[in-house]
């Protein structure tokens, strides 16, 4: 039972990587291209908005998806669908529209003291905010169906659409930042019928099967969360308002872009990963038992540390080149902050699967006050340091946040599901790394960088991976014949269509 929990779990995961590979090889199409057209200030203004948008979401949309996620089995098994999807989309409705109302009016209030450009992307970021999140919600209920292939096409269709508008926006008509998030906006839009179209076969969209009963496990569940999705934000992005009253905007836009090619690249992993899992542990969790789950947490642990250190160690080795290739020259300074941020975000991975237990036993309240610490305790790391030492002293102290995150998850998950550790293999796993780090730091990575160079470095750290873990036998048998199994049946289905 415990394999083919597994294998369902890697076949979902497979579903779910492309919803990351396209935003992450976007990417490395915009930046170059918005690095190149859009000043570091314009950039700085865009991401300030951008925050800002995040914690409006996290306000009015936290406390249901992450119910969403946690209630479907449940009203599923109660032949209550229409009820839950219902209340699930016009809450957000509400939820949203409330939201963005008291935003304009502190806007309104505050118009005096905001510079000229933020105050000219407000409307488009108020409009992002409703229309991003509105569609948020309604993956999440395809998430908590295990629709992964409904999922994937959404998110790359939004993805895909939106970047093809922002590029035209920002290289044509030369709008800048209000370009970025005009086509953020156009993608949604364009996308938003098929997200209801696919949401409608779960359940009801008419707002006559809102059920009130169904709105108050809700709350109950969720709101204990906003405060953790609020301190979630002040650990990933509270950095760049600092950074701006301490510094310069310029530096806001400097810090960002490096920040968030370090943080996709890792989530093009990660989030695959985490989307995944949460669902399966759900389901395990509720049909049979606490055991079982906590053995598939194990196992999860195994495959993270497998796809996801060989990607922080090889960022590591190639940051340098990776900037030179992908960024205009007023960004490269900022190479070293790509790996500090992989870490930060490997880590908020592991603090997904260290909860695990806290979710599952609905202990929200817990999630609260962990997130709360270490939210506290990155803005006074940040305070104290970023003045004197700049955006380098935001990555680390963002790093030292999530890993006080993980410790707190670990240590206060242990009463309602222990979180065990595969020390060996990781160790395993670790060792293997360390050496392709060197393979790569100490050959390619002293030469001048560029394509050529990057894609070698690439190259050679993927055949010294694979071939460490293959000697040190950090995959097991049985795993590597799953893969040699699963690739001869994509071979097959390709082979099969080019005919």
């Amino acid at each position: 039972m415990l394999k083919d929990i597994l294998k369902g779990a890697g076949s979902d995961t497979l579903k779910y990587f492309p919803v990351r590979l396209v935003p992450a090889l976007t990417s490395l199409i915009t930046v170059p291209v918005f690095t190149r057209m859009v000043e570091r200030a314009d950039y700085g203004n865009f991401y300030l908005i951008s925050s800002a948008t995040s914690l409006a979401a996290a306000v009015a949309t936290a406390w249901i998806t992450n119910s969403v996620v946690r209630f479907y089995w449940t009203y599923r098994g109660e032949d209550r669908q229409d009820d839950y999807v219902s209340t699930s989309i016009w809450s957000t409705v509400m939820s949203v529209l409330a939201v963005a109302a008291v935003i304009l009016f502190g806007v309104w209030l505050a118009r005096d003291s905001l510079s000229t450009g933020l105050l000219g992307l407000v409307p488009i970021g108020v409009a992002s905010l409703c229309i991003t999140y509105f569609g948020t919600v309604l993956l999440q209920v395809l998430r908590a169906a295990n629709k992964a292939t409904s999922f994937a096409i959404i998110s790359i269709g939004v993805t895909l659409l939106g970047t093809a508008a922002s590029v035209y926006l920002v290289a044509v008509p030369r709008l800048g930042s209000y370009g970025i998030l005009l086509g953020m906006v156009i993608g949604n839009v364009l996308m938003l019928p098929f997200s209801l179209r696919m949401v409608a076969r779960e359940g009801s969209l008419s707002p006559r099967r809102f059920s009130p009963d169904i709105l108050k496990q809700y709350l109950l569940f969720g709101m204990p969360l906003v405060p953790a999705a609020i301190s979630s934000w002040l650990l990933v992005l509270a950095d760049r308002y600092i950074i701006e009253f301490t510094r310069t905007t310029a530096e806001v836009g400097l810090y960002s872009v490096a920040y968030g090619l370090g943080e996709k690249i890792m989530q093009l992993i990660t989030l695959p990963l985490i989307i995944a899992m949460g669902p399966v542990m759900i389901q395990t969790f509720e049909r049979q038992g606490q055991a079982l789950a906590q053995r598939v947490q194990t196992q999860m642990t195994r495959y993270f540390a497998l796809l996801t250190f060989p990607l922080l160690f090889g960022l590591a080795a190639t940051s340098r080149h990776f900037m030179q290739v992908f960024t205009g020259p007023d960004y490269r300074a900022a190479f070293p902050i790509l790996a500090i941020v992989a870490a930060g975000s490997l880590s908020y991975g592991l603090v997904q699967i260290a909860g695990n237990g806290i979710a599952l036993h609905k202990k929200s309240t817990i999630t609260m006050t962990n997130t709360m610490t270490a939210g506290v305790f990155n803005i006074v790391t940040n305070i104290a340091f970023v003045p004197r030492f700049g955006y380098m002293a935001a990555a680390y102290t963002t790093l030292a946040s999530y890993a006080l995150l993980l410790a707190l998850t670990w240590y206060r998950s242990r009463p309602y599901m222990e979180w065990v550790i595969p020390w060996a293999d990781l160790a395993r796993i670790a060792a293997v790394c360390g050496a392709m780090w060197a393979a790569i730091a100490l050959t390619l990575g002293r030469v001048p960088g560029n394509v050529g160079v990057l894609l070698a470095e690439v190259a050679l750290g993927a055949v010294v991976y694979i071939a460490g873990i293959l000697v040190t036998g950090a995959v097991r048998a049985d795993e590597r014949a799953h893969v040699r199994d699963l690739a001869v049946r994509v071979w097959r289905r390709l082979a099969g269509r080019t005919r």
